[in-house]
C-alpha cells in the first residue's frame, strides 16, 4: 500500500530529474516549455494528493506519503525560480551585450534564488528563518569587513551599469588607466584590449571614480593635432599654405571638418605652425601624424624651407625615380627641355581619354586625379604634390589617359615633351635599358604615389612593358611623333 501511494509523487521526482538531464543541451525555448510543463504536472499532482506548492503542517499531518509531498513541493519552487530567472534574463536582453555585462541580470537571479529558498525553507519545509536570519546578519557584517575591496567593486560595477558610460565593443579611455575596446564586463571588474594586444583588467571601483571617456559614441571619428617647429625666414602665412596642402594629401585626414592650420609661436629664430584635423578612427592616429609630418617636410623642402634654396629642375628630375638611372649630362638637356606651367585652383593639366606627349613633374601645389565614370559620377583617385611625376606610361605607349589631373590649389608643373625623351634616346642608345629599369622599379614600388599609378592604362596581358620597350629602345628612330 505504501509503495502505490508514493508511486505518483516519485514518478513526478523522476520525469524531473530525467527532464533536467536531457535538458541541459537544449535550446532555451525548449527549456523553458518543459519547465512549464512540469509546473503543471507537479502542481497537478500535489492538487490530486490534497495539497499545494505551499502545504502546511496540519494539511500534511493525515497524509501517509507527507515526505514526498514535501520534495514535490520543493522541487515545484526550484523550478518556478529557476523560470522567473530565466525569463528575467531574457528581459534584460539577450544580445552579445547582455551577455557578457551581465552584473545586474547575475545580481537580480541571484536575489530571486534567494527568496525561493527562503520560501521553500519557511513555508515549505517549516523552518525558523527568523533565528537563521539572525545569524546570517552576524555572518554578513564579518564577511562585509573581509570583503569590503571587492564588495566596493561590485557595488561600483552595479552603479556603473545602471548609468552605462560604455558597452561591450566600445573604445573608452579610463583616466590614465588604459585605453582600447571594452572585451568583458564582470562582476568584478572590465577587461579592456590595448592597441598593443593586451587586456588590461581595471577594478570598477577605479572605474567608478575615474573619468570615463567614450571614444565610440557618438562617434568614432577623434581629434588630433600637431605641432611642427622651423626655423625659417619665410612669411607665416606661406607656411601656414604649405601646412595646409601637406594636410590634402594624407588620405587618412578627414576632408570634413576641414583641417586647420594656426600660428603656435613666432620668434626671432623659430616659428611654431599647428594642424588640427580629424580621424575616421583611432586606429587611423598614428598613421595620419606619419604621413602629414612626411608631407609637411617634403613640402617644405620643394618650398626652399628652411635654407632658402628651392630644387632647380635639374634637381627635380635627378630626384626622380624614373631618371635615377641618369648622370648630371643626360638630365642637363632633359632640364633645358622643360615648359613650366602655372596654374590657378581648378585648371585642368591633362583630361580624361587624352594621348600623353609629355611626362608632369609638380614643382609646387597640389593636383588632383579624378576619372569620370560612365554613370556620370566621379571617383578621385588621389592627389599629388611637389616631388612627384605623372603620364609617363601613356607618354610611352600612346594608350588614352585613364584620369584627369586638376590644379586643388594654384600650382607650378614642369612639362617634358616627349620629343626631348626621344631625342635624348637617339644621343645615347645605353640609356634605354636604365629608363627601362627606372620604369619597372617606379610601377612597383609601393612608396610611388598610387593615385599617380592608378590613372596609368595598366594591363593585365604583359603587353604593357613591351610597348614600353618599343618605345625605349626604338622610338626615337622608328616612332618619332615629332
Amino acid at each position: 500500500m505504501a509503495v502505490g501511494i508514493a508511486f505518483l509523487p516519485a514518478t513526478l521526482l523522476i520525469l524531473t530529474l530525467v527532464a533536467v538531464v536531457v535538458l541541459r543541451s537544449r535550446s532555451t525555448a525548449t527549456k523553458l516549455a518543459c519547465e512549464c510543463a512540469l509546473l503543471a504536472l507537479i502542481g497537478g499532482g500535489l492538487l490530486a494528493r490534497g495539497a499545494s506548492p505551499l502545504p502546511s503542517a496540519p494539511q500534511l499531518a493525515t497524509l501517509p506519503d507527507a515526505a514526498w509531498l514535501r520534495a514535490l513541493a520543493v522541487v515545484w519552487w526550484l523550478v518556478a525560480v529557476r523560470l522567473v530567472a530565466t525569463l528575467t534574463t531574457l528581459g534584460l536582453g539577450r544580445d552579445v551585450q547582455s551577455r557578457k555585462a551581465r552584473l545586474f541580470s547575475d545580481l537580480l537571479a541571484g536575489a530571486i534564488y534567494l527568496t525561493g529558498i527562503l520560501i521553500i525553507l519557511n513555508t515549505v519545509l517549516d523552518l525558523p528563518v527568523r533565528g537563521l536570519l539572525a545569524t546570517s546578519g552576524v555572518i554578513a557584517i564579518v564577511l562585509g569587513l573581509a570583503l569590503q575591496n571587492t564588495l566596493a567593486d561590485v557595488f561600483s560595477g552595479i552603479a556603473v551599469g545602471l548609468e552605462q558610460p560604455f558597452h561591450i565593443g566600445d573604445r573608452i579611455t579610463i583616466a590614465d588607466q588604459a585605453e582600447g575596446v571594452v572585451v568583458e564586463v564582470n562582476w568584478r571588474s572590465i577587461r579592456i584590449q590595448t592597441d598593443g594586444e593586451d587586456v588590461a583588467t581595471i577594478p570598477n571601483s577605479i572605474v567608478a571614480r575615474s573619468q570615463i571617456i567614450n571614444r565610440s559614441n557618438p562617434t568614432e571619428r577623434r581629434a588630433a593635432s600637431v605641432e611642427v617647429p622651423t626655423q625659417s625666414t619665410a612669411r607665416s602665412e606661406t607656411l601656414i599654405a604649405l601646412a595646409g596642402q601637406a594636410a590634402l594629401l594624407c588620405p587618412a585626414i578627414l576632408a570634413q571638418p576641414q583641417p586647420s592650420v594656426v600660428l603656435k609661436h613666432v620668434g626671432t629664430r623659430t616659428t611654431t605652425i599647428g594642424v588640427n584635423y580629424y580621424v575616421a578612427t583611432t586606429a587611423a592616429l598614428t598613421p595620419a601624424k606619419s604621413q602629414l609630418l612626411r608631407e609637411i617636410r617634403r613640402l617644405f623642402h620643394y618650398a626652399g624651407i628652411p635654407d632658402g634654396h628651392k630644387p632647380v629642375p635639374a634637381d627635380l628630375l635627378a630626384g626622380l625615380i624614373l631618371f635615377e638611372s641618369l648622370t648630371p649630362e643626360q638630365i642637363a638637356p632633359l632640364a633645358a627641355s622643360l615648359v613650366d606651367r602655372r596654374v590657378d585652383p581648378g585648371a585642368a593639366i591633362f583630361a580624361q581619354g587624352s594621348v600623353g606627349a609629355a611626362i608632369f613633374v609638380v614643382r609646387a601645389g597640389i593636383f588632383e586625379i579624378s576619372e569620370q565614370r560612365e554613370n556620370g559620377s566621379t571617383l578621385v583617385h588621389g592627389r599629388i604634390g611637389p616631388g612627384e611625376y605623372i603620364g609617363e606610361i601613356s607618354m610611352m605607349t600612346g594608350e588614352p589617359r585613364a584620369a584627369s589631373l586638376t590644379a586643388v590649389t594654384a600650382g607650378e608643373v614642369l612639362e617634358l615633351p616627349k620629343t626631348a625623351l626621344q631625342a635624348l634616346l637617339d644621343a645615347d642608345r645605353n640609356v634605354s635599358a636604365a629608363l627601362e629599369r627606372s620604369v619597372q622599379r617606379g610601377l612597383a614600388l609601393l612608396d610611388r604615389d598610387a593615385a599617380a599609378r592608378s590613372c596609368q592604362p595598366l594591363d593585365a596581358s604583359g603587353s604593357l612593358l613591351a610597348r614600353v620597350r618599343s618605345f625605349l629602345r626604338f622610338g626615337a628612330g622608328h616612332h618619332s611623333e615629332g
